[in-house]
């Protein structure tokens, strides 16, 4: 090994070290305890190993419904979050007067702190969506004006709640995708 590969080694040390112990460490040592039956973290005991933890899993109900919930979220906000970025940074792109103006004001919630953005996000949905005593919820007056009846979306059908958690997902991760793609297109 020449000086040269020996000093870049020596650079990525501390990151190899640090993903090391922060990192691969707990992901071996989790997939260990996972064949630890009975495992009991203050006395870091077990009664037995084997693939009972597994088998639990598959057939609880809870973790089939959050899988099934996981693979419809996946399916329709990626390619749909995916689309909408792409035309508002074709659209981002082509405004060449305000170009700047309108990049600031849309990826400000971006770089601003998440707590905040979480929390203001948090009410504009329940503002949107929440069925109270002394409101339907923003879309609900919507969907009324179409004839439709009102629908609970956050305690309501299933249909409704994924609804609203797709919804959800799409509106925070467009920032960062818009940001990616507008990049590219810039780049072309």
């Amino acid at each position: 090994m020449n000086k040269r590969n020996f000093k870049g080694w020596l650079y990525l040390l501390p990151a190899m070290l640090f993903l090391g112990i922060f990192m691969v460490y707990p992901l071996i040592d989790v997939f260990i305890y996972s064949f630890e039956e009975g495992y009991n973290s203050a006395s870091q005991t077990y009664y037995g190993t084997g693939m009972y933890n597994y088998s639990y899993v598959l057939h609880d109900p809870y973790f089939l419904q959050a899988i099934r919930n996981t693979f419809i979220l996946v399916v329709i906000t990626v390619p749909l979050s995916t689309l909408l970025a792409l035309l508002i940074s074709v659209a981002l792109s082509s405004v060449k007067a305000l170009k700047k103006l309108f990049q600031t004001i849309y990826f400000l919630p971006y770089v601003t702190s998440t707590i905040a953005v979480g929390m203001a996000v948090g009410l504009v949905f329940m503002i949107l969506f929440k069925k109270t005593a002394y409101s339907d919820g923003l879309i609900n007056l919507v969907l009324k004006l179409f004839g439709q009846g009102p629908v609970d979306f956050i305690d309501g059908p299933y249909w409704a709640k994924m609804l609203v958690l797709c919804i959800y997902t799409i509106w925070i991760v467009m920032p960062f995708k818009v940001l990616i793609l507008t990049s590219a297109l810039a780049s072309v």
